[in-house]
């Protein structure tokens, strides 16, 4: 548990699994259908008035990358290095969702972040820069994706979220600096900021 000036974060980091990408949430298909039919389950259940603040408070931006990376190693110390440069080429696209809250004493809403990478080129050796997820036979897969769920509770002005998400603040920073953003799984409360 980490807290600063802007409240107190709790954290249940997932590592990846074993060759994955570090930007990789570990998130399987599977989880994500039953996530998705239960966050509809619950969007359809909602009142109408509900719904019409959940929905008019909501906002989407969609960002797309084009990210060339390249790392020579031909001048390497070692006189035979294993490999001369890591070489990939890759569009991405990131579509962030963020919905309004449900009214009443307590509301309720959900955040997404959906990530989707595209190989444009990378072969012949050229592979593992991390830019792209790798295959099992050493090289990048042609695409990649990645869904990143939180849901939110707002009770006053304090504010809960738990799922998938990006961290920005002064215990953790979620890296953004490959073709699509680093999530953690994890928790963070927002306190309500006393005017005393």
């Amino acid at each position: 548990m980490a807290t600063n000036s802007a409240g107190a974060c709790l954290f249940a980091l997932k590592p990846a699994p074993a060759g994955a990408s570090p930007y990789h949430t570990g998130v399987n298909h599977n989880e994500k259908t039953s996530l998705a039919l239960a966050i509809a389950a619950g969007t359809l259940s909602l009142s109408p008035l509900a719904q019409a603040e959940f929905i008019k408070d909501s906002k989407a931006s969609l960002e797309a990358r084009n990210f060339y990376f390249n790392r020579d190693f031909r001048q390497d110390s070692r006189p035979t290095p294993s490999q001369a440069k890591q070489e990939e080429w890759a569009q991405g696209f990131i579509l962030r969702a963020e919905s309004g809250y449900t009214e009443g004493t307590v509301g309720f809403g959900l955040d997404a972040i959906g990530m989707l990478g595209f190989k444009l080129d990378s072969g012949d050796g050229t592979a593992g820069s991390g830019l792209l997820v790798p295959d099992r036979s050493g090289g990048s897969q042609d695409y990649s994706s990645d869904l990143a769920v939180a849901a939110k509770v707002k009770a006053s002005k304090s504010t809960l979220r738990a799922g998938s998400m990006q961290f920005k603040n002064m215990a953790i920073a979620s890296s953004d600096s490959r073709l699509t953003p680093q999530v953690f799984k994890g928790v963070t409360w927002s306190p309500r900021k006393s005017t005393a």
